[in-house]
């Protein structure tokens, strides 16, 4: 795990790994130089339980940290986790249970439930439970793991392919799931294990431009490796790009607002699908960032014509 200033929710994030049915195991968490007593939280859990190992350095973002932190790991397996997500008590147990029944399996996910801000249900992300549809369908269609953290990969096939890679400061999953598809199968459990939320300000969110640019270079690096070809020169679009994500200018301010703008609209949608009322706040959200728009205007109408608010969903409903 990486996380950097998420003292808020980092604990409940922990807390779902180390009560995991599965024992055998230890976490290590990359503290990147957070300032909001992120890792003064740490520290204080990790003298609870010797199997969290956390680790403390300047802020560096989310591949590095994870570089660091897979350099670390001990195990014969690693899975991924994010800092303001949470996993079902049987996800580390039934995963190990997937890769050691299959060899050909190298990395393995999950059902994953999507759930907004303040924890309302959005949708649930559904892959093949059949090795061969799973891995086709990354390889070919782009459908890939329902969320990073979902994830746990052979610590060999890991190292055998390069690990992450610097380059991608983003999507630096994706990059590494093309690598390892290539000389492995993925997997998939079919119940709900992972909860992964969705927040306006994420990456995924206000980065959505950036993120889907070192996207389309990992499969422009992809397609070099197959046809014989130098990779370098993507690689290099990539390394600069990041150099422009770390000195704050690969987005202006107009460009940072549409984003943000997009992906309140988005949860608002979902909800408006799920006849949750909560959509409202978004969609109000989305027309203050950018009231010209159409769609949000349309949808918060739509809204108004949903029932009474869902009660809250809450971390570990999923039997």
């Amino acid at each position: 795990m990486g996380v950097y200033n998420d003292a808020d929710r980092v604990g409940h994030a922990v807390a779902g790994i180390l009560g995991q049915s599965f024992r055998e195991l230890e976490l290590i968490v990359v503290d990147d130089g957070s300032r909001d007593g992120t890792g003064g939280l740490l520290d204080a859990l990790a003298a609870s339980d010797a199997r969290l190992r956390v680790i403390h350095q300047e802020n560096a973002g989310l591949t590095q940290a994870l570089i660091r932190g897979c350099s670390e790991a001990r195990g014969e397996f690693i899975a991924r986790q994010d800092s303001d997500d949470w996993s079902h008590p049987l996800r580390i147990a039934e995963q190990v249970a997937l890769l050691d029944g299959d060899p050909a399996v190298g990395f393995a996910s999950c059902a994953t439930e999507y759930v907004g801000p303040a924890d309302e249900p959005l949708c649930v992300i559904r892959r093949p439970a059949d090795p061969i549809e799973a891995s086709d369908g990354l390889s070919r269609q782009r459908h890939g793991p329902p969320a990073h953290g979902s994830v746990m990969f052979r610590t060999r096939l890991y190292c055998d392919v390069g690990g992450y890679r610097a380059a991608f400061h983003y999507a630096q999953d994706s990059d590494l799931w093309l690598r390892m598809i290539d000389v492995a199968r993925i997997g998939y459990l079919g119940a709900v294990r992972y909860v992964h939320r969705k927040e306006p300000g994420s990456t995924s969110g206000a980065a959505r431009a950036a993120q889907k640019r070192f996207g389309e270079l990992g499969h422009l690096c992809r397609q070099a490796r197959q046809s014989g070809q130098d990779e370098a020169p993507w690689l290099a679009e990539a390394e600069a790009l990041a150099q422009r994500v770390r000195a704050g200018i690969a987005q202006s301010q107009v460009e940072r607002r549409n984003a943000l703008a997009n992906a309140n609209y988005l949860i608002g949608a979902m909800l408006i699908g799920n006849r949750d009322a909560r959509a409202r706040r978004y969609l109000a959200q989305a027309i203050r960032q950018c009231p010209w728009r159409p769609k949000p205007w349309l949808r918060l109408g739509q809204s108004l014509l949903t029932g009474r608010e869902r009660p809250a969903f809450h971390f570990g409903d999923e039997s």
